[in-house]
């Protein structure tokens, strides 16, 4: 196993108060807090990415990619509504590390990933859309079904298929969503930790 990785996933799990502190400061505006819950809780990065059984190259830019996913998820979270961070940003961890192309071509993690729907679609992806250009916007917009009835998103074939484009391509065009989301997150002064050392 890669050795941020490790360090990653032998963090102890993040104490249910100690969380709950940080979340509360974090929706008061505490930047300091928010940097704090988001370092302490990238242990759920490299566990998912884990999960999904990459390695490598693939690993490293899993762990880039689901923190970003992270940290939308800690600028969403309410620790008043009865739910640990993890259960929450379980879904955007898993969304931002399937936007990311493998560097080695396909294998079975990342066709498994490409086949097997979210558990629960991102929430709060509409405001973003007007930020995208429009081939982008049309591919999250079928992939999480915004604008229509709740469902688990849909797979990357079968946006795939109602678009005319391969998986490829709508794996591509979601990575250029994602790095659009990023460059747009970055300029509202919200970024990553520079080290999780």
């Amino acid at each position: 196993m890669d050795s941020l990785a490790r360090r990653l996933l032998s963090q102890p799990p993040l104490k249910p108060d100690r969380e709950r502190a940080l979340a509360r400061a974090t929706r008061a505006g505490d930047r300091d807090a928010r940097d704090h819950l988001v370092r302490e809780s990238l242990r759920l990065v490299a566990l998912r990415a884990h999960h999904l059984g990459l390695r490598g190259e693939d690993l490293d830019e899993a762990v880039q990619s689901g923190t970003l996913g992270l940290m939308a998820a800690v600028d969403r979270f309410d620790p008043d509504r009865g739910c640990r961070l993890a259960t929450y940003a379980w879904p955007w961890i898993t969304a931002a590390i399937r936007a990311i192309p493998s560097t080695h071509g396909p294998n079975s993690a990342w066709e498994a990933a490409d086949s097997e729907p979210d558990p629960d679609p991102p929430e709060d992806l509409r405001p973003a859309l007007a930020h995208l250009p429009l081939h982008l916007a049309a591919v999250i917009r079928l992939r999480y079904r915004l604008g229509e009835p709740p469902g688990p998103p849909r797979t990357r074939q079968d946006v795939a298929m109602r678009l005319g484009l391969t998986v490829a391509q709508v794996r591509a065009d979601e990575a250029r969503a994602m790095a659009h989301l990023r460059a747009r997150l970055a300029k509202v002064g919200h970024r990553a930790p520079r080290s999780v050392d």
